[in-house]
């Protein structure tokens, strides 16, 4: 895995949409934040265009991606909101000049999709974190912020949860993969797809039913996507809902009935559609320390 370089003071980084719309509004206060790092901001071109839904039409919020991934003044892109809109483009983007001359890519939800390219197909590093959409209610938790920040500028993120679910006392480590779980499922028997063998699986949903989850778990059973895999790593998991009649099971029975049970699983991980919205490294090598109290979450780049 490559790692892109890291922030100094005075570097641009751009701020672009690919998916939903988005407001003036909803980027100022991550124009705020971003310049008190000392950075320079480059708004995408068509960062305020709307067509329907979209930011713009598929050609436009490629367009935009493009000439932030070609522009070598450009350190970091920001993707300025989830929604949906990333697969429609995934295809149009070439990576030539990404390859050549990696940067950092941070987002999260339907973003999961340009950071399953970026690791699984590129083997480069990117960034599961806050959007420029988040920023405002982000400001006043810190910790968010502060953590993305850190990785931004090559700092070692370092991150404590409960050990809730009794994992024995263990260390391991592996690569970080995954994101929203509704995304992966939509990259399967794709070229993007996740290669589980002695990788960590990240995943985090946002108000799917129950048994949606179910289909998808077993999708990846079905097709030995947990084979090989080192931990399971539980984000938000929010606004998940149920039918009239509530489904068999829980989340945490779905996954074991899913791994028949041969694998950790990480919960009480604040990350994705949560707050705090703690950034991880996806594409990064992750330690876990577990002791009987607590389990231990490090990535030094």
């Amino acid at each position: 895995m490559t790692n892109p370089p890291f922030l100094k003071s005075g570097d641009k980084v751009a701020i672009v949409a690919q998916a939903g719309f988005i407001t003036a509004e909803q980027v100022a206060t991550s124009i705020k934040v971003l310049s008190a790092w000392g950075l320079e901001i480059i708004l995408g071109k068509n960062l305020y265009s709307k067509y329907f839904t979209f930011a713009g039409t598929d050609e436009q919020r490629a367009k935009d991606f493009q000439e932030a991934i070609d522009n070598p003044e450009i350190k970091a892109i920001f993707c300025a909101r989830g929604g949906y809109g990333v697969l429609r483009i995934l295809d149009k983007i070439n990576w030539s000049t990404f390859t050549k001359n990696p940067k950092w890519i941070i987002g999260y939800s339907d973003v999961t999709a340009i950071h399953s390219c970026v690791n699984n197909l590129l083997k480069t590093a990117s960034i599961h974190g806050p959007m420029p959409i988040n920023f405002e209610k982000l400001i006043e938790e810190k910790n968010s912020l502060d953590n993305l920040k850190k990785i931004l500028f090559g700092e070692t993120i370092k991150y404590s949860i409960p050990n809730i679910s009794s994992i024995p006392d263990s260390e391991f480590e592996g690569i970080l993969i995954g994101g929203n779980l509704s995304l992966l499922y939509s990259l399967r028997g794709t070229k993007y797809d996740f290669s589980s063998n002695e990788n960590i699986l990240f995943i985090e949903e946002i108000g799917e039913y129950m048994y949606h989850i179910d289909r998808i778990l077993q999708n990846f059973k079905l097709g030995k996507k947990f084979t090989g895999l080192k931990a399971i790593i539980l984000g938000g998991f929010t606004e998940i809902k149920e039918n009239d009649l509530p489904f068999a099971y829980s989340l945490i029975e779905i996954i074991k009935k899913a791994t028949d049970s041969k694998i950790p699983i990480i919960t009480e991980l604040s990350s994705g559609h949560i707050t705090p919205n703690l950034p991880l490294i996806l594409g990064c090598n992750l330690k876990i320390n577990v002791d009987k109290e607590n389990i231990t979450l490090s990535q030094n780049q």
